[in-house]
């Protein structure tokens, strides 16, 4: 079914438009200390200090950010439902998340177990008051949701549902690495291994993974003018995935002597769900309705083969020969998933709605027509977006190589930070036209008041 959008419903601009801004910034920062792991030569691999910290940076200051943010402004208007008190919400969470991810990777950088410490109280914090302002709205407003918008809110529950999982597990282990408790005196010493690929798999397999599912199924449809998605794929995909998260989880407790090889069946389903997913979100772009392909279709074909390839290495994972091998599978299949698949995808979303945002909130300003107003494209030319999409498709290309060829990661570093500048200068450009329109607005807004009453009987004589 087709859903209709409520832009009455919109929040104020600062709501979401906050979190936006961390996604260039965080960028910037994760390709800072890619720069420095390369010129180190340090290697590039999954538990080194310097590659956890610009996973986290990119996990959290552009995933997370650009995420929460999303949900706060798509939910009210796709699903009638806000989150509770959504300025107070939105200022309290993006401060906490972005100093806690910056402590975080303080922490990783320096092994300092104060930076843990702030980390996972600030960072318990967010996540924690996000999840009780979107339960909350979730329960209160259930009853208004919009026809149609019932795919959606399933995704998004069971999205909130895996962030609430990786959280409690990305808690515990920043609780051991700050040192405020000890897996011998809680029993968890022999489980304690499977943690950092829970972490991970619940990190992005479900929270990131079915909340770009959940979104698309909205903007793809909407913003790309293509075909909305298979009713039965919307009525199953989410909590299917769920469920073989689930399983995948609990396989170990039920049949410990062969953990592995059970774990291997909800992990090539769950590779199947993707890549069905992938297949479908791409079939979808490629035969739309509007001609000619713009940035952002680009950008979500990234993501989707990205998507497609990860679930391939995914499936093929236990069958990898050698340690070797498998920390270089393992690398690559990080690099798929989060700048691949999942920044690919943010991009993919902010060159829709960000410009969409701007000229919305300059349009409700001018209670009648002007025709200064500029138009949603103008906000960020094409050509632009162009340049960071070359740039940040050339920083997923690089990123994957240097997996196997480590010597690549200084161009990959280097293509990433210009990815990254370059979506900072074009939403840079983009506000200062919406800050000079609505000067114009305000002023154009002056001169009609001052000529109505100018022109009303007695007023000369006031």
């Amino acid at each position: 079914m087709q859903r209709a959008l409520s832009f009455d419903r919109s929040p104020p601009l600062a709501v979401a438009f906050r979190f936006f801004l961390n996604v260039p910034v965080f960028l910037l920062l994760a390709a800072l200390v890619l720069g420095w792991l390369a010129v180190a030569e340090s290697p590039f691999t999954r538990w080194n200090p310097g590659v956890l910290a610009v996973a986290h940076l990119l996990t959290l200051g552009v995933l997370a950010s650009a995420m929460l943010g999303a949900m706060m402004q798509i939910l009210p208007v796709a699903t009638h439902i806000r989150v509770l008190h959504p300025r107070l919400t939105s200022t309290f969470v993006h401060a906490c998340l972005s100093a806690g991810t910056l402590s975080l990777a303080l922490g990783f950088l320096t092994s300092r177990r104060v930076f843990y410490s702030i980390a996972l109280a600030l960072l318990a914090a967010a996540f924690a008051v996000f999840l009780c302002a979107a339960a909350g709205g979730l329960l209160r407003d259930r009853r208004q949701r919009s026809p149609g918008s019932k795919e959606i809110l399933v995704a998004v529950r069971f999205a909130l549902a895996a962030l609430a999982i990786t959280l409690v597990l990305g808690i515990f282990m920043a609780g051991l690495r700050a040192g405020l408790w000890q897996p011998g005196r809680l029993g968890a010493g022999i489980w304690l291994h499977t943690f950092p690929d829970l972490h991970v798999l619940w990190g992005l397999a479900g929270w990131v993974g079915l909340l770009v599912i959940g979104i698309s199924y909205q903007v793809i449809p909407i913003f790309q003018a293509t075909e909305i998605y298979p009713r039965r794929m919307t009525d199953a995909l989410a909590p299917l995935i769920f469920l073989l998260l689930a399983a995948f989880t609990v396989m170990p407790a039920w049949q410990p002597a062969a953990a592995s090889v059970w774990r291997s069946v909800p992990a090539s389903l769950l590779a199947l769900g993707y890549l069905l997913y992938a297949a479908t979100t791409t079939w979808l772009l490629w035969t739309r309705k509007r001609p000619g392909l713009e940035p952002t279709t680009w950008f979500w074909h990234v993501a989707m083969a990205s998507l497609a390839l990860a679930a391939l290495v995914g499936a093929a994972y236990p069958w990898v020969p050698g340690h070797h091998g498998r920390d270089g599978a393992q690398m690559l299949l990080g690099t798929l998933l989060i700048p691949g698949f999942a920044v690919s995808a943010v991009n993919g979303m902010l060159y829709k709605i960000v410009p969409f945002l701007l000229w919305h909130n300059a349009q409700r300003r001018a209670p009648m027509a002007l025709p200064f107003m500029p138009k949603v494209r103008q906000f960020i030319a094409e050509r632009d977006a162009m340049r960071q999409f070359a740039a940040h498709a050339g920083a997923v290309a690089l990123l994957a190589a240097a997996c196997v060829a480590p010597r690549l990661l200084l161009p990959a570093a280097i293509m990433l930070a210009a990815s990254g500048a370059l979506l900072a200068w074009n939403m840079a450009q983009a506000l200062r036209l919406y800050f000079h329109s609505c000067r114009r607005i305000d002023e154009a807004m002056a001169r009609h008041a001052a000529a109505t009453t100018g022109g009303l009987p007695g007023a000369q004589s006031e």
